[in-house]
């Protein structure tokens, strides 16, 4: 059983401390980054029942600079990220989370 989990921690490097957020402000950026990322992966998931797409579950963070995390239990998420579907290029999973590698989307 293949499982994929993307752990938001390095993420929270990329709120940049001049911007001087309230605890609660970089709480609310941190939740809203990880149900973004949660959102683009089923969209981009390669669909053919829609099971892969659905077995994206987020973890929101429980305070300020705590990481948000999303996992996938389908047991063959690792191979459509692989490229085995022509829905997706391969890595699929890598360039939905590089969009957000500086803290927010591009």
């Amino acid at each position: 059983m293949t499982k994929m989990t993307i752990d938001f921690s390095d993420l929270l490097d990329g709120i940049d401390e001049d911007e001087q957020l309230t605890d609660e402000q970089v709480h609310q950026v941190t939740e809203k980054i990880t149900l973004d990322v949660q959102k683009e992966l089923i969209v981009a998931t390669p669909k053919l029942t829609g099971k892969a797409s659905l077995g994206w579950q987020a973890t929101l963070p429980n305070g300020p600079y705590q990481p948000g995390a999303i996992e996938n239990n389908v047991e063959y998420i690792g191979k459509l990220n692989d490229g085995h579907s022509k829905q997706a290029p391969a890595n699929f999973v890598e360039n939905v989370v590089a969009r957000y590698d500086d803290g927010g989307a591009k």
